[in-house]
């Protein structure tokens, strides 16, 4: 593979400590969910990153695909962190939610499945994770 863009970041203390971007960037707290502790989790984080790349590549793909966006069109990424039905191992569990308003449902549903696969975050799930695709063409 051929990489174009690298970054790095240093986690110190886990769920209860900090994690730095290597470029001095970015700091956040992190903390334990239910702990009281001020800080983001790190599935925060990751529904974060993961929302910024799909609106991206939504874009793209509607690009590539001779679509209009429109007006007020975003992405939401819901991530939860369960264990697997025979609690060996923690997994995380995406919804993600295309909001394009105005556009019609058939056309919506197809743009977020191409997306779906363009992003790199979805690209990099891997099996076993439970990814819902949800294009919402309307306010309700």
């Amino acid at each position: 593979m051929k990489i174009f863009y690298h970054t790095s970041a240093t986690a110190q203390g886990g769920r209860s400590g900090t994690s730095t971007l290597d470029d001095g960037s970015f700091t956040a707290n992190t903390a334990l969910p239910g702990s009281g502790r001020d800080g983001l989790t790190p599935e925060n984080l990751f529904a974060l990153g993961y929302a910024s790349c799909f609106d991206n590549a939504m874009k793209e793909a509607a690009k590539f695909k001779n679509i209009e966006l429109g007006e007020g069109w975003k992405t939401t990424i819901g991530v939860g962190l369960g264990n697997t039905d025979d609690n060996k191992r923690l997994r995380f569990d995406v919804d993600i939610t295309a909001f394009l308003p105005g556009m019609d449902q058939e056309t919506a549903d197809r743009l977020v499945a191409t997306t779906h696969k363009l992003c790199p975050f979805s690209n990099s799930m891997g099996e076993g994770i439970n990814v819902r695709l949800k294009a919402q063409v309307s306010a309700d």
